[in-house]
């Protein structure tokens, strides 16, 4: 089946592959300055990437000058907008990001970084459905995407980190230590907390 967005979506973009990646990062679709330079993250959000965030992880921007990092878009044209958002929804996203997993190449990477609600649950649809209806059973708050900064998961051979779309931190800047944090997670230079959980009464008694 061909993409939903052939006839309203805007240009094409193709990532930006380097021969052997150790990192891909992956964003949710171009905007305008991405169409027109036919490039990932060339605007304001790429201005967050590569300035607030990339800078002040050492080991990564290291390995951006050494062209080991692929940079790519869960969609490869910009979508119309929808209530103020350029992505599609239901079954005309699902159609669109199914018909650009062709063009999907993390080479040699042994870490994707995945920026934004939409990459995150175009590759982990199903587990993070299954929290989502937990969330919903236990009467909590569904999960947004600052509530999975740094996740880490471990498929296909590869670690999966989730961070904060750029353009969302361009848009509340004081969140622009947890973008950063999310790469260091990624980096494997910030330690993640192992979680130790109790059983109920054992809780409960260490509160008194």
């Amino acid at each position: 089946m061909g993409c939903p967005l052939y006839d309203k979506g805007l240009g094409f973009v193709p990532d930006s592959l380097v021969p052997a990646p150790a990192y891909v990062f992956v964003g949710e679709a171009p905007g305008k300055n991405e169409v027109e330079q036919a490039k990932p993250f060339v605007g304001k959000a790429g201005h967050v990437l590569f300035n607030w965030l990339l800078h002040a992880v050492p080991q990564l921007k290291l390995k951006y000058e050494q062209k080991k990092i692929s940079i790519a878009n869960t969609l490869r044209c910009l979508p119309p907008e929808i209530q103020g958002r350029a992505y599609p929804r239901g079954e005309e996203k699902a159609q669109a990001e199914d018909h650009c997993r062709q063009y999907n190449n993390f080479g040699s990477a042994h870490t994707i970084v995945l920026f934004g609600e939409s990459p995150q649950r175009c590759w982990f649809k199903t587990e993070l459905e299954a929290e989502d209806a937990t969330d919903r059973q236990l009467g909590h708050d569904v999960k947004g995407v600052m509530g999975r900064v740094g996740r880490v998961y471990e498929k296909d051979g590869r670690r999966w980190v989730f961070a904060p779309h750029p353009a969302y931190i361009l848009r509340q800047p004081a969140l622009v230590e947890a973008g950063q944090a999310a790469l260091r997670i990624a980096a494997q230079t910030e330690q993640l907390v192992n979680v130790e959980y109790l059983a109920w009464d054992k809780a409960i008694a260490t509160l008194k």
